[in-house]
Formats: C-alpha cells, sequence, structure tokens
C-alpha cells in the first residue's frame, strides 16, 4: 500500500471511528458516572504513545473529550518513554511544571502512591459514585494503596504467540501448543548454515515482549506466593534451563545476540523480515503489524506451555501527579477517557485491552477476527501483586539474567543469590 493510500485509509477510518465514538459516548457509560461540562480549564496531558498508530488514537480520545467537555482544553504532550516519568518526579519533587494528567505505570503506583509522585484519586471517586466491579479485578487491585486509588486503569495487554502462518502451512506443520512442540517445529524451520550463522530462526523464547516470568507461569509455578517473591524454586531453575537450551541450540549468546541485533524497529524487526518465525508480544503488536502489511500470513495464538496455559498482563492507568494545577479538570478528563467509549476508541485503533471488562466485549471489537482470541486468552492472564517491602523484586531477577545466558553462573546459583538478596531486602523493610 502506498503511502497516499495509508494516509486516505487513515482518514476515512477516523471519520467513522469518530462518529461511532461520539454516538456510544452518549448512551455508554460502564463505570456508572457522568461528566460535568461546566468544569472548566487546561489540562495538560503527558503520554508516551510516539508512534504514527498511538499518538493518533490518543488524539481521537482527546477530540472526543473536548466535545463532551467543552469548557477543557487538554494539552497533548508527548515524553519519550524513558523520560516521562524522571521528568515527573523531577517536577513533582519541584513543586512545578508537572501535567495535570499523566500515564502512570500501573503495576507501580502503590509506590508511587505511597512516595507522594500521584495524589490519591479516592475523593473523586468517591464523590462520583465510580464503580469500580466493571475493571478487570488486577487492573483496578495494582492501582490501591492502603485502601485508596492513585489512578483509573486505561488499558492493559495480554502476551500471545504471533506466528508467521505461511511457513508453518509450507511446511505442513500445526501451529505449537506445548513446549515439545516448539522443539519439533524449530527443528523442521531453522535455517543455520554450518559455521553457526543463523540465517532464519524459529523461535527464541526472550525475543518480543516476554521473559522468564511468563515462560515459568505455563509450567504452573507463580513466582509470588502467599506475598512473598519465590524465586529459587525448582521450576524457574528449570525454566532458565529451558531457555539456555534454546541459547545453546543456536550457538550461545553472543551469537544470537548477533543475529538478533541485525533487525530494527518494524517494519525490519525480525518477525516482519521474515527471519524470525514466531515471538511473543502483546496484542497491541497486531495494530503494528497491520500498519505495515508484511508480505506473508500470520496470526496469533496462546504461548506454547510446560503444564498449563497462561500468560501474563502489563498496562497503564492515568493518575494526576501531586500538586497539579487542575485536578477538577483533569478528573473529568480522565472519567472521559478511561470509560468505555474512550477505552473502545482506543482498543479499536491500537489493539490494547480495554480494562473495563464488558468494554473488552464491545460488538465492534468483537468483529475483529483475532479480537475474540485475545480477550479469551484475558481468562488466562494476570499480573504479579505488589510487593511493599520490595517493590522492584524483580529487578534482582533481571539484573543477572544475562550471567546465566552467557554461562557465567549457573541458573539454580544466580536464582539462590538473588532470592537471599529479595529476603534481606524484604526483612530490612519489615517484611510484605
Amino acid at each position: 500500500m502506498t503511502r497516499l493510500r495509508k494516509l486516505f485509509s487513515a482518514f476515512l477510518l477516523y471519520l467513522l471511528l469518530a462518529a461511532g465514538m461520539s454516538t456510544q459516548a452518549q448512551d455508554s457509560s460502564d463505570t456508572g458516572i457522568t461528566l460535568d461540562p461546566d468544569v472548566a480549564g487546561d489540562v495538560e496531558f503527558w503520554h508516551f504513545w510516539g508512534s504514527e498508530v498511538r499518538r493518533d488514537a490518543i488524539n481521537r480520545v482527546i477530540d472526543e473529550c473536548e466535545a463532551q467537555l467543552p469548557n477543557i482544553n487538554v494539552i497533548e504532550v508527548f515524553k519519550p518513554f524513558g523520560d516521562i516519568w524522571t521528568a515527573n518526579l523531577a517536577a513533582v519533587a519541584g513543586r512545578s511544571g508537572m501535567p495535570d494528567v499523566i500515564v502512570a505505570d500501573r503495576p507501580q503506583l502503590p509506590r508511587d502512591g505511597a512516595e507522594g509522585v500521584y495524589q490519591s484519586l479516592q475523593p473523586f471517586i468517591d464523590a462520583d459514585d465510580l464503580n469500580t466491579d466493571v475493571f478487570w479485578p488486577f487492573t483496578w487491585e495494582q492501582t490501591l494503596y492502603e485502601g485508596e486509588s492513585y489512578g483509573i486503569p486505561f488499558e492493559t495487554d495480554v502476551r500471545v504467540l504471533f506466528y508467521n502462518a505461511d511457513a508453518l502451512d509450507e511446511a505442513g506443520l500445526d501451529v505449537p501448543e506445548s513446549w515439545d512442540d516448539l522443539w519439533a517445529v524449530a527443528d523442521e524451520l531453522d535455517e543455520i548454515d554450518d559455521d553457526g550463522t543463523i540465517q532464519r530462526m524459529t523461535f527464541f523464547p526472550l525475543e518480543g515482549n516476554v521473559g522468564p516470568d511468563l515462560w515459568v507461569e505455563t509450567k504452573g509455578y507463580d513466582l509470588v506466593q502467599d506475598g512473598h517473591p519465590q524465586v529459587d524454586d525448582p521450576k524457574m531453575v528449570e525454566t532458565l534451563e529451558w531457555v539456555q537450551e534454546w541459547i545453546d541450540r543456536y550457538g550461545g549468546w553472543d551469537n544470537v545476540q548477533t543475529f538478533l541485533e541485525g533487525f530494527d524497529a518494524p517494519p525490519n524487526d525480525a518477525f516482519m523480515s521474515e527471519s524470525l518465525l514466531m515471538k511473543v508480544d502483546v496484542a497491541g503488536y497486531t495494530s503494528t503489524v497491520r500498519f505495515y502489511e508484511p508480505d506473508f500470513e500470520w496470526s496469533a495464538a496462546l504461548p506454547p506451555y510446560e503444564e498449563e496455559p497462561a500468560s501474563s498482563s502489563g498496562g497503564f492507568a492515568l493518575s494526576i501527579p501531586t500538586g497539579a494545577a487542575n485536578a477538577d479538570a483533569a478528573w473529568e478528563f480522565i472519567k472521559c477517557a478511561a470509560d468505555t467509549p474512550g477505552q473502545v476508541s482506543w482498543s479499536r485503533d491500537t489493539f490494547s485491552i480495554p480494562t473495563i471488562q464488558a468494554s473488552a466485549h464491545d460488538e465492534g471489537l468483537m468483529e475483529d477476527e483475532l479480537w475474540p482470541f485475545f480477550v479469551e486468552a484475558m481468562e488466562v492472564s494476570g499480573a504479579f501483586p505488589y510487593v511493599s517491602g520490595y517493590p522492584n523484586w524483580t529487578g534482582e531477577l533481571s539484573n543477572n539474567y544475562e550471567k546465566v545466558w552467557s554461562g557465567e553462573q549457573s541458573a539454580a546459583d544466580m536464582l539462590e543469590e538473588a532470592q537471599k538478596a529479595i529476603d534481606a531486602q524484604i526483612d530490612e523493610a519489615g517484611g510484605n
């Protein structure tokens, strides 16, 4: 598709979505609240959605909310993902320059609430009698600190296996459902030269938006047990050893890195370049693949599992930083954007999953050939509970995985050390 045709198609889609969203906004509110069009003021809104697809998508939500809230002017500000929260922390600490609304990392909201980065939204929630039961339970629970919410869940995600259907069909292979299936498919489809140079990689368990935390879930094990991280369990050891087997299959960590570093951002990533035939990523990757229209058929399935199907979800909320100048107008904008019409519009464009369960089953969304599968995948997905004694406990793993992948340390030894560090940090903080 030429650039001109893409722009024309995007314009037509905009007209259709805007019309559909306006209709919904008048008669659909799963949260049970209404907007106050008399509230006035400027709302500076920080987000990190800079791609063409996502920036257009969030601006459609903003346009609709401004139409419903005629006295509110939303000032949309893009901040790179690596800078947005650091910039907000500096502004809050300096008591000046913070936005009125920010896209917050939902799993970190309890920590940010405890540290005073964001203000509690509970007074607004109570005054408007927000129906919090409409959200996927884990998305709402992640916003709470000491029983009060510090953000309204706006979107979530779900990790699935994207696969090159043409490559599987040409080889007469089925989509792999298990870890054993993965090995069998890779035996048929890998292309590796005699000198070890990788020409085509079937699958790699760390490529995409995925890590050992998901793969151990497919072995039927949760890394947080009774509120306490338990990372040195035999199932986690076995999971890391399984990842290491894939590294060894492809000639070692350096060889894998050399191959994967040869690719760039979409549409020049490994999957769309047909050099990686399967990868686990969030459902939102769908919007990226469809935008670039690669020259092969593809689809999605649940991540292959060892003992039971599983996935994992992260996502974001809309929050008000402490000291924001116009909290009342900010709350009205949040109510609009995070209610059913706003979430459905965002999901239609980006394939992020609505945090409102009924919105995920929106009739228009369900007409897409992949959407019902993504909603079904949510039934086996979830997220780690917040660990107050050590909110960043996963860093003890992520900072040390490469020691295992490079052969510097065994999986069992690394996990044993990580467990001791986690336990010590939690004990120092006084428990969970």
